[in-house]
């Protein structure tokens, strides 16, 4: 009976992270400025869905960064954008978070999921004159993020004395 109750106190503890993780990624995301002319808009969150890919791994960054990033794009009155954004930060913070013992191999492929994703649609969805508007926003948007993430990573295992390469368990 111990047991059990143990395990249901573990999973309600990774269910609310997993929420207030998404939480962070909603909020980071909401920190936008909106691009005139396209309805497109650069945003913290790359920052954000890579911190917790390099430190809690694949799974709750995939969680985190699908719902959060997909959250704010309603919040922002980007609807249209909403399943998109869930599938592809989903799999930009999975597949970070996989490759994250080599952090700038998994920065480089989580930055290259979100640019190709993103200046994808905007030509379909836009048309193709918005696609290289997209793609700088997207590369400025993720290296920044990648750099974000770098720099909190570092911080973070500063402050809870792990050492950087060994911060998550998922």
């Amino acid at each position: 009976m111990e047991e059990s109750s143990r395990n249901r106190r573990s999973g309600a503890r990774q269910i609310a992270l997993g929420g207030l993780l998404a939480a962070c990624v909603t909020a980071a995301t909401l920190l936008s400025v909106p691009l005139p002319g396209f309805r497109l808009y650069f945003n913290m969150g790359e920052g954000i869905i890579y911190t917790i890919a390099l430190t809690r791994g694949p799974f709750y960054a995939a969680a985190a960064g699908g719902i959060g990033a997909s959250l704010a794009d309603l919040i922002l009155g980007y609807p249209l954008w909403a399943p998109f954004t869930l599938v592809i930060k989903a799999l930009e913070g999975f597949l970070v978070g996989v490759l994250r013992k080599n952090r700038l191999l998994a920065l480089a492929v989580g930055m290259s999921v979100m640019i190709a994703g993103y200046t994808t649609l905007a030509g379909i969805l836009y048309g193709w004159k918005a696609a290289p508007v997209e793609f700088a926003t997207d590369v400025l948007q993720s290296g920044i993020g990648a750099a974000i993430a770098l720099l909190l990573t570092r911080a973070l295992g500063r402050f809870t004395g792990k050492s950087e390469g060994n911060q998550g368990n998922s």
